[in-house]
């Protein structure tokens, strides 16, 4: 930055301050914890939208649940304490009063109603800094070519800043209508002096709008500090806050001057046939139609980032990208392209003689997920710097050094497959020469033979790459789809466990089962398993019932005490678990991945898995992306399996499921107090199901329906499909209301709903975990250390029972 022609103002740029042993610590465990996307990969997109907490994303679906449950106009009536609120969050993390906050959609929408606001006028003069977002700069540029406003550049000085005594200039040279800057643009990890922009604009009478988008969240922004008149920021960035929320900032006396183009019945009162009236607030500049549930995100996520307190992720989030720059600007073959005066959260860097785009797409199959700029989103920066595209690496609270060293040793990798080397040539020889094409990583890997490789990430497959990894193997996941997809068996927020089984086979399974959970609740530092009861009904002539360890049975009465909510139909008994309870499937996936990948496992979604076949003591695996060996192949692949394990296909039948949510209120007899995990065989079929939890309503599901093709289409649940699960719920669930969202699901299914756990027929080093016939879930800790165990040569006589040679002609069955 040029030096300031002003006093009593402080450079927005500084390097990271020294710790202060004082200062409060961000515990990034416990950030983590509250941020269920930090397990699928190492999110470096901040910049972009960043993760949100589980509290913003829980408090959007609340509200949508309310508006499907009592209407919009009514769950927004009761939401106005907390809408009010947002505004009143919104000014203090700003420095400003509430009635000079307007809620809007995106920063481009305040942008757009406060210049329009200023009305322009041919010849005004509008000073922007090469910061300037896209969008603004679009807008400023239609400006004076449509009504010839005339908007002049200012000069960057030696550190990349603006030039502060260009700036003053400019404003000496004659009157200005407004100086604009991006605090933080969106090509680099610049801060410009936005004090002292401030207080050479206020000391020439000239507005100073300010655009927050990129620093709201990462860095202090009081606008009384700063000294701007109009600020611009949006939601999803460094807010964490949800897609489609937008803030604008109007501070008195400007606010009081100000009216938008085009008033709205939210901002304006129409007073008579020809007049109207504006509020007199700055939500003169918001619409009346609004999304509250993504408001009320906004104010929770706003609510999360002041009990964070902004000085301590400000000083967080600088001192993992000034350490992340460094690191990248020690790798041979890679530029950082941050200037000087940068600070923050943003790193900019480009890979010598690779695009930044195709850097992006390297990192992502890493599952490091960031951004490439193009210098059609900051022509005014990154054209005088020679700039075509810039890979962004952005980071926030969620963000450790594992995540750190990750992006590093990708970028290293890549460098080293696709980089050009960076030793100087002859001028002639580097304009003539081609670059030569980047071979693909896989082929480097295939010439790699791994311990383990698990295909499949569901609950066993993630379970079996995460015992493998902890035992020192050298393992890798692949998944065809992204991590945590709804295409499979293992989606959805919740699964029973339970001890009652029909057969005594299943007694020592069960017993491990729930070991096995233990300990994964153990290893992740976090419950998983909610012990609520069960009851499992059924005509009581049914010829196999349930029985199990501690389980018993119970007639009509009695079990109209345990669970009041469940009303049996006549000649029905039921058997009760008390062990019995229902597991957080999300949760569970999250927490296998991580720890896999803490224990040392590579996951690689979106890599399916088109053949493969035995090759002496190894395995070949292939790809759409190449050919990978291992000495050891674990399928854990659901409703494909019969695609790659064709032997077993025609014993297999993969089935099409509905699950629906129920409205029912949560202290009535159908939530927690009344009822617990169930089940009731009805002429439908055997309903299942959950109490009311989480404002989501009662869940239930039949376990059969038609035959599907896994590849096929995946339709939402049908009006039919539907009605005969509610016909289902009003025999045995008096007091449910109507259907409030549904899902689908597939179940892979044996004529005798055995699973399939064990080698492949006829091929010693490939395993197969499948056809859990919909009641797999609960087994799935413990079946990924049995594969674990059957990897490493310990036999497992006690899986027997569930040997895929038993479904083959002349299997033990």
């Amino acid at each position: 930055m040029s030096a300031p022609t002003t006093t009593g103002t402080t450079a927005s740029h500084p390097a990271p301050p020294p710790a202060i042993f004082s200062a409060r610590a961000l515990e990034v465990a416990a950030e983590r914890a509250r941020t269920p996307g930090s397990a699928t990969g190492h999110h470096f997109n901040a910049a972009g939208a960043a993760l949100p907490a589980s509290v913003t994303v829980e408090t959007v679906i609340g509200h949508l649940r309310a508006e499907s449950l009592s209407g919009g106009y009514e769950a927004a009536k009761d939401a106005a304490p907390a809408l009010d609120a947002v505004y009143a969050r919104t000014a203090e993390l700003l420095g400003a009063r509430p009635e000079e906050v307007a809620l809007v959609e995106s920063a481009t929408a305040g942008w757009h109603r406060a210049v329009s606001a200023l009305r322009l006028r041919p010849g005004d003069r509008v000073l922007a800094t090469r910061s300037s977002y896209v969008s603004s700069a679009l807008h400023l540029l239609s400006a004076e070519r449509d009504h010839g406003v005339r908007v002049e550049l200012l000069p960057n000085g030696p550190d990349g800043a603006v030039a502060l005594e260009a700036l003053e200039t400019a404003l000496r040279t004659g009157p200005a209508a407004l100086v604009t800057a991006a605090h933080v643009p969106t090509s680099s990890g610049l801060v410009e002096p936005a004090a002292d922009i401030g207080a050479l604009a206020q000391a020439h009478g000239v507005p100073f709008l300010l655009d927050a988008t990129q620093s709201l969240g990462q860095l202090p922004v009081d606008i009384g500090a700063i000294g701007c008149d109009l600020l611009i920021g949006t939601g999803r960035k460094f807010l964490r806050a949800p897609r489609g929320t937008g803030l604008l900032a109007v501070r008195r006396p400007l606010l009081d001057r100000l009216a938008p183009e085009a008033p709205d019945v939210r901002g304006a009162h129409w007073t008579a046939e020809r007049s109207w009236e504006l509020v007199p607030d700055a939500k003169r500049f918001e619409l009346w139609e609004a999304a509250h549930a993504l408001r009320l995100g906004l104010g929770a996520a706003l609510a999360d980032l002041t009990a964070l307190g902004v000085d301590t992720v400000s000083r967080h989030l600088a001192t993992l990208a000034t350490t992340l720059r460094e690191h990248l600007a020690e790798l041979p073959g890679v530029r950082v392209t941050d200037p000087p005066a940068a600070g923050g959260a943003i790193v900019t860097f480009v890979v010598d003689g690779l695009d930044a785009g195709a850097v992006q797409r390297e990192l992502a199959r890493r599952r490091i997920h960031l951004i490439a700029v193009p210098a059609g989103h900051g022509r005014w920066d990154m054209d005088p710097r020679g700039l075509t595209k810039v890979v962004r690496a952005s980071v926030h609270v969620y963000n450790d050094r594992a995540d750190l060293d990750a992006l590093v040793e990708a970028v290293r990798e890549i460098v080293s497959l696709h980089g050009t080397p960076t030793p100087p040539r002859e001028p002639a020889r580097r304009s003539s020469a081609a670059v030569p094409a980047p071979a693909p990583v896989t082929a480097r890997r295939g010439t790699r033979c791994r311990d383990a490789i698990v295909v499949g990430l569901g609950v066993h497959g993630s379970a079996a790459l995460r015992r493998l990894a902890a035992r020192g193997l050298d393992v890798l996941g692949l998944e065809q789809y992204a991590l945590g997809h709804d295409l499979g068996s293992s989606h959805g927020a919740t699964r029973m466990i339970r001890r009652a089984y029909p057969h005594p086979d299943w007694d020592g399974l069960v017993d491990t089962a729930y070991r096995a959970w233990e300990e994964l609740e153990d290893a992740a530092k976090t419950r998983l398993v909610d012990i609520t009861g069960g009851l499992y009904a059924a005509p009581m002539d049914r010829p196999d019932p349930l029985r199990g360890p501690g389980c018993r049975q119970v007639g009509p009465e009695e079990a109209a005490r345990i669970f009041p909510g469940l009303r049996l139909p006549a000649g029905f008994g039921a058997v009760h678990d008390p062990r019995a309870g229902i597991i957080d499937a999300e949760e569970t996936l999250r927490a296998q991945l991580t720890l896999a990948e803490r224990s040392g496992a590579a996951v690689a979604d979106r890599t399916p898995v088109i053949g493969w076949e035995p090759d002496g003591d190894q395995v070949v695996v292939r790809t759409a992306d190449g050919v990978l060996r291992t000495r050891h192949l674990v399928l854990c692949t659901g409703p494909w399996t019969a695609a790659q394990v064709p032997s077993l296909a025609a014993r297999l039948t993969v089935t099409r499921i509905v699950n629906a949510y129920f409205a029912a209120d949560l202290a009535g007899p159908l939530g927690p107090s009344g009822l617990g995990s169930f089940s009731v065989d009805l002429p439908q079929g055997l309903l299942y199901g959950f109490p009311a939890t989480g404002g989501r309503g009662l869940k239930v599901g039949l376990d059969s329906g038609p035959a599907w093709d896994p590849d096929a289409p995946r339709p939402a649940a049908t009006a039919a499909e539907l009605a005969l699960l509610a016909e289902a719920v009003a025999q045995v669930l008096p007091g449910a209301g109507p259907v409030t969202e549904s899902l689908t699901c597939l179940y892979t299914m044996t004529a005798d709903r055995r699973f399939v756990v064990g080698e492949v027929p006829g091929v010693e080093r490939a395993l197969v975990a499948s056809a859990c016939s919909g009641h797999g879930f609960k087994f799935g800790p413990a079946i990924g250390e049995a594969l674990a165990d059957l990897v490493c040569g310990t036999a497992r006589p006690d899986l027997d029972f569930l040997s895929p040679a038993r479904l083959l002609p002349g299997g033990a069955g």
